[in-house]
């Protein structure tokens, strides 16, 4: 008993020294003893066979005056990782003669196993394709399965081993490679001799041959160097333009083409898609300079147009007076609301040959007011048989978008007017998924600076990008970069018709019948090169 007592009194005795010891040397701003150490490991499991990270691993001291810091310097076990588990790692601590130990456990686990596609499923829902013809990638829709039971649609596939060279159903592969493993899929695809109505064919420019045509649509150069949009349309024996750009003296121009088609010199109908000054300023009469306007050089009979408009100009001052003489006159002016709404005498849709009818189509903006006076633009569809024609004027995006809502039926045409000279502003997504052009046609001076520069000058990179998805026949009236000796733009196509007769369409150039993609200014135009938004058949 008294040897027990002896041996407690002995250490806290001890103890007492050590701490005495400690506070001593606190005191003298020397180190003092370490009293104990742990550790921690944030490097989380080990894959089997793999080793523990010392970067990952803090050892914290504790001294006897209750202060802490990591140790700059240990040692530890290697845990065993040669099989999986929970494994216990010992670290060591010296200090002088003192050393201090204390664990802490890491888990072993097996490898995680290599995610790897392990099947592709591909549907293809293009419908029928013609003969010698490719199936578009935009029609698939191709998704990767992986060995994690994880799955996503994927773009970067390719398609092999298609033959069209003859009519029936065709095999095409799929396939997809990522991480050096490739997965494949196989679709059916019909071919057949055509789909859909027979594609454009290329005529002589002739205005004699055009002349015989049941239906030709005509984009006219305007006689000088500013954008601007006339169109002359001839179904059977009627005579309609729509619109006339871009200057006081385009009147001339318009009028020496237009005469050529229109033999009785009465327009049976004039549209006028709204107020700015590219679109009307050929109708009235400049009498400073002399020059007759469309509305001096014609007789009309029924005259369409905005049914609101903002500006203030001059020249659509000067059209509003003339209407109102018009009206006095006994001719028909009729808003695009009073077609809409089949009041005043006006329709919705006129007959203008057999089989061929033009309808007013609504939007929004006839009765809504709008900063924009692009969207007050006046829309109609010309319709012949299954073919539909659109003109939208300088309708921009709010307005498509109000087109497209307030049209349900609103279907895939043959033709589409490009919108707004081909801006960046028109064309939108909603209005082109709706339509699906099959060929686009733009009154512009392509490349002018005229409005803007840069990506935006018409045709704009945008436009050309939403349309791309569609069509590669773009065609555009003018090249404005290029100016003769008049100073009037050169022609790019020239003046364009688009006729058709007996379900042929036909086009006409008085230039040449270059794509837009084939023309020199969109090949050296630096935006447009390597393009990855354009569709791969603009390249």
């Amino acid at each position: 008993m008294k040897t027990k007592r002896l041996a407690q009194v002995v250490i806290v005795l001890l103890l007492t020294a050590v701490l005495a010891s400690a506070l001593c040397l606190a005191a003298c701003g020397l180190t003092p003893m370490p009293l104990s150490i742990s550790a921690t490991y944030s490097g989380g499991d080990i894959e089997l066979g793999g080793m523990l990270d010392n970067s990952k691993l803090t050892v914290t001291v504790t001294y006897v005056n209750g202060t802490t810091e990591q140790a700059k310097s240990f040692s530890r076990t290697d845990p065993d990782t040669t099989t999986p588990g929970e494994k216990t790692v010992t670290v060591t601590y010296k200090y002088g003669e003192i050393t201090l130990t204390c664990t802490f456990t890491v888990n072993v686990v097996a490898p995680a196993p290599e995610v790897v596609p392990v099947s592709l499923t591909a549907v293809y829902s293009g419908g029928n394709i013609a003969l010698n013809t490719q199936p578009d990638k935009k029609y698939f829709q191709v998704t990767v399965t992986y060995s994690n039971d994880t799955s996503k649609t994927v773009t970067d596939w390719t398609m092999s081993g298609f033959d069209s060279g003859s009519v029936g159903d065709k095999e095409c592969i799929v396939t997809y490679t990522e991480n050096d493993t490739t997965v494949q899929d196989t679709v059916t695809v019909h071919v057949v001799e055509r789909v859909g109505p027979l594609p454009p064919q290329e005529g002589e420019y002739d205005v004699n041959v055009i002349r015989e045509e049941e239906l030709s649509i005509h984009f006219l150069m305007l006689g000088n160097k500013s954008t601007g949009d006339s169109v002359y349309i001839k179904a059977g024996d009627t005579d309609i333009l729509i619109d006339a750009g871009s200057d006081y003296n385009s009147a001339s121009t318009i009028e020496s083409y237009v005469k050529q088609y229109c033999t009785d010199n009465v327009l049976e109908y004039v549209v006028i898609s709204h107020a700015h000054m590219d679109h009307i300023a050929a109708f009235v009469a400049d009498s400073a300079n002399g020059n007759k306007g469309i509305f001096d050089r014609f007789s009309v009979e029924t005259v369409i147009t905005y049914a609101r408009k903002k500006t203030t100009s001059q020249v659509s001052q000067k059209l509003t007076s003339r209407l109102d003489a018009l009206k006095e006159q006994g001719v028909n002016v009729f808003t695009a609301n009073d077609c809409i709404n089949n009041t005043n005498g006006a329709q919705k849709e006129y007959t203008l040959a057999d089989g061929i009818s033009m309808e007013i189509l609504d939007q929004k903006f006839y009765r809504n007011y709008t900063s924009n006076e692009n969207d007050y633009s006046v829309c109609l569809m010309i319709k012949q048989g299954e073919n539909n024609y659109l003109f939208t004027g300088d309708l921009e995006e709010e307005g498509e978008a109000s087109l497209v809502n307030l049209n349900p039926d609103l279907s895939k045409v043959r033709l589409w007017k490009g919108g707004h000279h081909g801006s960046y502003t028109a064309g939108s997504v909603e209005l082109l998924k709706k339509i699906q052009p099959e060929t686009v046609c733009i009154c512009t001076c392509m490349g002018t600076t005229e409005y803007s520069t840069g990506e935006h000058m018409f045709p704009a990179k945008e436009f050309v990008e939403r349309v791309s998805q569609y069509t590669d026949r773009v065609y555009c009236t003018s090249d404005g970069t290029q100016y003769s000796t008049s100073n009037a733009c050169l022609p790019a196509n020239g003046n364009i018709v688009f006729a058709c007769t007996n379900e042929q369409i036909t086009m006409y150039f008085s230039n040449n019948n270059l794509k837009l993609k084939d023309t020199e200014w969109f090949k050296t135009t630096s935006w447009f090169k390597n393009n990855s938004n354009i569709h791969e058949s603009w390249r």
